[in-house]
């Protein structure tokens, strides 16, 4: 991905890209916002790839969106959605 931005959380490799989003479908115009597109990889292995589940609400800057990526990656890690279903649930054999 060109332009990412990546952090690491809880040994998840985040790299989040903020696109630009028009209304007009120009190169030279003005951005009206941003759409943040997160990927998220631990060990090599792709464990997620989408843009924030509030497509609707364009964001204002750059930062914004990848600041709003990354809470929202965190959010996930922690709750444990992408552990292993036998070890989110406390049943490991």
């Amino acid at each position: 991905m060109k332009d990412v931005t990546q952090e690491s959380w809880k040994g998840h490799q985040i790299n989040i890209r903020a696109v630009p989003v028009r209304h007009i479908q120009t190169p030279a115009s003005v951005p009206d916002g941003y759409l943040a597109i997160v990927q998220i990889c631990m060990n090599g292995e792709v464990l997620a790839d989408w843009h924030l589940p509030r497509y609707g609400e364009r964001l204002r800057s750059r930062r914004e969106a990848e600041r709003e990526a990354m809470q929202y990656a965190v959010q996930l890690i922690n709750r444990g959605v992408f552990g292993e279903p036998v070890q989110a649930l406390g049943l490991a054999a």
